[in-house]
């Protein structure tokens, strides 16, 4: 039994009162305490109100929304601030991240709202209290999960993910690699599996989830990796919510070493959920100016969110490409140097075509000693790989100019 959360609705004269109301299950242990009908925090019902969190609706872009939120932050210091949005994109989740939002999560249309999305509200509402109430520290008593961001689509995240587990499972780590991208997944294709059965198919299979059924639904990899493959189709994504997600890597933490994510390109309440739970994160760019701003833009929300930037690596792919960009270049518009730099090779997508990832079919490649390189930076102590990596990023570069 979960314990009762006293939340204070606020909300504009964008969205319904009676369709934020249809966001909230009627079943669950959240209690609604008082419900304003304006953002602005002098309202006196915002001002004496002491809800253990603050729920904002609001539409796209709402400047007042923002302000209503950082002014909660301080003045109630400790009281989490979850926020629903109509048409989220991801500018405007790091303008909340930025005013103080714990969370951000999209609203339904209406008239009638999903039980997930009732069920994800729910989740980020327990979930930033928690956040409030202990700091989290990464464990080191239980499988790391790594999550690969990557703040656009094509620039070669799930080719990442694939290679670095493969790399991983190589070396005899006892290692798994979970598909997040429910809508468009393609880690089972870039591997060459044929998946009988996918996170959709374990998340409606019903009962309790344990150690020996999660392993039913696993596929196997020739390199030993693991794989819990995405839905087959994008209309099954809604079965696989946050909560499932959350226990999902609670099991696979206490039965693999390492766990990879790969992700879709947004940050989703999945992918947040998985932020939250991970212990590194591999953030994925590409050499070109928009992908580099957009790679910066992912590691400022990470930092927004309270992420330990030292936890946080970042790979840069196509690194040799010719597009006139330098490495001060790079460190400019990133504000560090990449760790891993991986080169443009027509053996890379090869590889995907063939569903063999470069580790695999062209060992000795650079591309493929780069993500060796990772998986050693990821497994190992920093400082034994981190002249190794510097070299080779000099050279990479240099081949870029």
């Amino acid at each position: 039994m979960h314990s009762t959360i006293n939340a204070l609705l606020v909300h504009d004269q964008s969205v319904e009162s009676g369709l934020v109301a249809e966001h909230l299950s009627t079943n669950s242990e959240i209690r609604v305490a008082e419900v304003v009908d304006t953002l602005y925090p002098a309202t006196d019902a915002v001002k004496r109100s002491d809800a253990d969190v603050l729920l904002v609706a609001c539409r796209e872009g709402s400047e007042e929304a923002l302000g209503l939120v950082n002014w909660w932050r301080g003045a109630r210091p400790g009281r989490p601030v979850v926020m629903l949005c109509l048409g989220t994109n991801n500018g405007y989740v790091e303008e909340a991240f930025g005013a103080g939002a714990d969370d951000l999560l999209p609203m339904d249309p209406g008239p009638v709202v999903s039980d997930a999305t009732k069920q994800h509200i729910e989740f980020a509402m327990r979930k930033a209290m928690a956040r409030t109430s202990t700091v989290p520290e990464p464990s080191t008593e239980f499988g790391k999960i790594i999550c690969v961001l990557g703040p656009k689509g094509g620039i070669g995240k799930t080719v990442t993910s694939c290679n670095l587990a493969v790399a991983m499972a190589g070396r005899g780590i006892n290692a798994v690699l979970v598909d997040l991208d429910l809508q468009f997944g393609d880690v089972a294709l870039s591997l060459g599996l044929t998946p009988d059965t996918t996170s959709f198919d374990l998340a409606v299979s019903g009962g309790s989830l344990d150690a020996e059924k999660l392993d039913a639904f696993l596929l196997t990899h020739s390199s030993g990796l693991r794989v819990l493959a995405a839905p087959a189709r994008p209309d099954q994504a809604a079965s696989v919510s946050p909560e499932f997600i959350s226990d999902v890597f609670g099991v696979l933490r206490e039965e693999f070493d390492f766990i990879i994510v790969d992700t879709p390109p947004s940050f989703t309440p999945e992918v947040i959920t998985t932020i939250d739970a991970s212990t590194s994160i591999c953030m994925v760019g590409m050499l070109d100016a928009l992908s580099l701003k957009n790679t910066r833009l992912g590691m400022e929300t990470l930092d927004l969110m309270g992420y330990d930037p030292n936890r946080v690596r970042v790979i840069l792919n196509r690194a040799n490409t010719s597009v006139g960009i330098t490495r001060a270049d790079v460190l400019s518009i990133l504000g560090r140097n990449p760790d891993i730099l991986v080169p443009s090779h027509r053996d890379i997508a090869r590889s995907v075509n063939e569903g063999s990832p470069v580790v695999i079919s062209q060992r000795r490649s650079e591309a493929a000693r780069a993500f060796e390189s990772l998986a050693s930076l990821l497994t190992t102590a920093p400082e034994t790989v981190e002249a190794e990596n510097h070299s080779r990023g000099r050279v990479l570069m240099r081949r870029g100019h």
